[in-house]
């Protein structure tokens, strides 16, 4: 599902309301998942909230990024190869084999390009396989292209079984048919 809104209509403080990111008591109404109320608790546990600025290691390749997320947000039960094998079916899902070696980088290093570096967040917050996925603004700062990207792998999500919810700013032509 995705938010379509001017700038300040309220897009970003919608999905921040529906992933229970905003304080008690400042707004009112009820969240149920298939019919049922749901406890703040359980959202934690079965959604992933992607911000909408990347906060990334400029000095860590995709594949190390990832697998510095498969090691704090996986279960410590699971063994280091199965962690492994999640972060290299991640790679694929989000399209990302060809940069998979490639640095992050930063103002002062070359690395993936913006769209790539989006991919990264995404996979970063949806390592452990949530349920529901919410993003605010994915595709603001990227080209038409790279948008497009970010949103056929959100689509791919999406079709896997997540539920995918999004705010978007200005979505192109392209965007708008999928």
């Amino acid at each position: 599902m995705a938010v379509l809104g001017a700038s300040g209509s309220g897009k970003s403080t919608l999905i921040d309301a529906l992933a229970n990111r905003i304080a008690r008591g400042s707004l009112k109404g009820n969240i149920t998942l298939n019919g049922e109320p749901l406890e703040s608790r359980l959202l934690k546990v079965i959604s992933a909230y992607v911000m909408q600025d990347d906060l990334l290691y400029p000095m860590l390749t995709v594949e190390e990024t990832l697998m510095f997320a498969a090691e704090f947000r996986l279960p410590k039960s699971l063994s280091k190869s199965k962690k492994a094998a999640r972060v290299q079916q991640l790679i694929d899902q989000l399209g990302l084999r060809n940069a998979a070696k490639t640095i992050i980088g930063d103002e002062g290093h070359r690395g993936v390009s913006g769209g790539e570096r989006r991919r990264v967040s995404i996979g970063i917050d949806i390592i452990h396989d949530p349920i529901i996925l919410f993003l605010d603004e994915p595709t603001s700062g990227l080209d038409s292209t790279s948008a497009y990207m970010v949103v056929k792998v959100l689509q791919r999500i999406a079709q896997s079984g997540s539920i995918v919810v999004m705010s978007i700013h200005q979505p192109s032509y392209r965007i708008m048919g999928y």
